[in-house]
């Protein structure tokens, strides 16, 4: 949620107050909202994510707008065990020896990947190991557990797809545009355009 507009100085990434990252690589004009918790992670040029979000194990790809409390990639449990608790996989904080080491890097390879100008709503949580399309919408307070279409809007527990932004032949022409692999003077140059008519848009990018 944004109070007001962040201001960029220059090109290097933000992060907020009581943020923590932990072997994670952020792009250009990347925001991180405060109190987020992100780990393991790669986050794409002009993202942004707001306040109390937590990222895991995920690739995240350009001008992504999550909203707060948001929770994509989160680790699972293994419940099939005797017992599913923290301590039986990776115990050594209570005094348990040696952790579990396999299980632990088969848990961080569950990689969840999220397509660029994707907007994930409020609460919305997104299941390790998926993939979320280019153009997606994710609604707030939705449980993502299967894999999103790309421009497609998805919404409810489980997520199931409620319609497409556009029709297929846009979505088509979208994807071969890929507008968020133009260099900042691409983009600074063509960015009234960013305000015609989708119809107009892709007539005047498409080859």
């Amino acid at each position: 949620m944004h109070l007001s507009i962040t201001n960029f100085p220059d090109e290097q990434p933000i992060v907020g107050k009581d943020s923590q990252l932990q072997d994670t690589t952020l792009g250009d004009y990347v925001e991180i909202g405060e109190a987020n918790h992100i780990d393991h992670s790669s986050i794409g040029n002009y993202t942004y994510t707001g306040q109390y979000c937590f990222i895991q194990n995920s690739q995240l790809g350009r001008f992504i707008s999550i909203a707060a409390m948001v929770r994509i990639g989160p680790t699972n449990h293994p419940y099939e065990r005797p017992s599913q608790h923290l301590f039986a996989y990776n115990g050594e904080g209570y005094g348990f020896a040696p952790k579990d080491e396999s299980f632990l890097e088969k848990r961080k390879a569950k990689t969840t990947v999220i397509g660029n100008d994707v907007w994930i709503g409020h609460g919305a949580v997104i299941q390790s190991g998926l993939t979320v399309g280019d153009g997606a919408v994710i609604a707030s307070n939705a449980v993502v557990t299967k894999d999103v279409p790309p421009y497609a809007i998805v919404g409810g527990v489980p997520a199931k797809v409620i319609k497409y932004r556009f029709d297929p032949e846009t979505i088509t022409a979208l994807k071969e545009i890929a507008w968020w692999n133009w260099s900042r003077a691409e983009l600074e140059a063509r960015y009234p355009d960013f305000r015609l008519p989708i119809e107009d848009f892709v007539v005047k990018y498409t080859r």
